[in-house]
């Protein structure tokens, strides 16, 4: 039998080739930014803004990821769809908070009337501040929760934590709803709006300390309130019907005291409410791309802290607030990113 040499070699030299273009392509392949798609709240909340600002600069930040901000009507919002979309939990890291998960996790009605079960495997990639609720008027007679009776109360959507659900609960919880004239729930800026048009005599705000207490930050509708020019006040919530709420239900939302001036136009002593918020995933989510997540957020911190007024809050030491004493409630990437950005032990 005769051998053709020459053919075998060159179909040798093809397989070859073609062996070593698969692998090129398979490297380059495995080399593509991985997408991130965040599901945050709606525009002008805060949140949303300051994520949208980091996506553009994404490039300048890692070789691995990509974000993708998405817009949405709020927290809640949040986990129910993701709880509704597990082809969703490999790609998707979404806003959330502490007593908003703790809602879904015991079944909290109206918002959650049984236990929501993919909640209890949501883990935390970072905190993204401490937060205060507080409400504020344009009536010189309201002085306290007490004195809504009657009124016209303007708060976000329900699909917002921050700006509806935990009014709703607390105001519920008080036998304070139906005693109102109203409860409008308008979102964000339109509340404010509504108060500064006297369409309501209350209204809702949000913002953020960090962890450590140097930055407390308001967002656009606070800044809103104040070039107004109007005469306005903060109504303070006494730390007993907080404290009221904690005891029976043992929801973990924080009694907030802040000292005079803490916030614009505060000249006296403020007591609120507020709670933690949070960064979360779906504990499949790829562990490699929690850690990038956080090492992209920690490491770029001076720099992303100048694109927003609300980023100022992110710092490491409260991205990684609780996760050495609640590790547990922690993603397992996120965690190592802590660890070896030394930020936890």
């Amino acid at each position: 039998m005769q051998i053709n040499i020459r053919s075998t070699v060159q179909r040798a030299s093809a397989m070859v080739l073609a062996t070593v273009l698969a692998i090129l392509v398979a490297s380059a392949a495995s080399a593509e930014p991985k997408t991130v798609r965040i599901l945050m709240s709606p525009s002008g909340s805060g949140p949303y803004n300051a994520f949208a600002t980091i996506q553009t600069h994404m490039e300048e930040f890692s070789d691995k990821l990509r974000l993708s901000v998405e817009e949405t009507p709020g927290f809640n919002f949040n986990v129910k769809y993701m709880a509704a979309h597990p082809d969703r939990f490999n790609d998707t890291v979404f806003g959330s908070g502490t007593v908003l998960d703790w809602a879904a996790k015991t079944g909290q009605a109206p918002f959650y009337p049984e236990p929501l079960k993919a909640a209890a495997d949501f883990r935390v990639i970072g905190v993204l501040g401490l937060t205060y609720n507080v409400w504020v008027t344009t009536d010189t007679a309201i002085k306290g929760p007490d004195d809504f009776v009657g009124k016209r109360v303007g708060i976000g959507l329900l699909t917002q934590n921050e700006w509806g659900m935990h009014q709703r609960m607390l105001l519920d919880a008080w036998g304070l709803t139906p005693k109102l004239s109203s409860l409008d729930t308008l979102g964000t800026s339109a509340n404010i709006q509504a108060l500064l048009d006297g369409r309501t005599h209350v209204g809702t705000l949000f913002g953020l300390t960090s962890a450590d207490g140097a930055h407390t930050v308001v967002t656009g509708p606070h800044r809103q309130l104040e070039a107004s020019n109007r005469d306005w006040r903060y109504v303070v919530v006494p730390p007993a019907m907080i404290e009221g709420y904690i005891a029976k239900t043992g929801a973990p939302f924080r009694v907030v005291d802040y000292a005079p001036r803490t916030l614009p136009n505060q000249p006296d002593r403020l007591t609120t409410f507020g709670d933690v918020l949070l960064l979360e995933a779906h504990k499949s989510f790829p562990d490699d791309a929690a850690y990038e997540l956080v090492r992209v957020l920690v490491a770029n911190y001076e720099k992303i802290s100048k694109y927003s007024a609300l980023t100022r809050v992110w710092s490491g030491t409260t991205l990684a607030y609780t996760a050495d004493t609640k590790a547990e409630l922690f993603h397992p990437g996120a965690l190592k990113a802590y660890r070896d950005l030394g930020l936890i032990k």
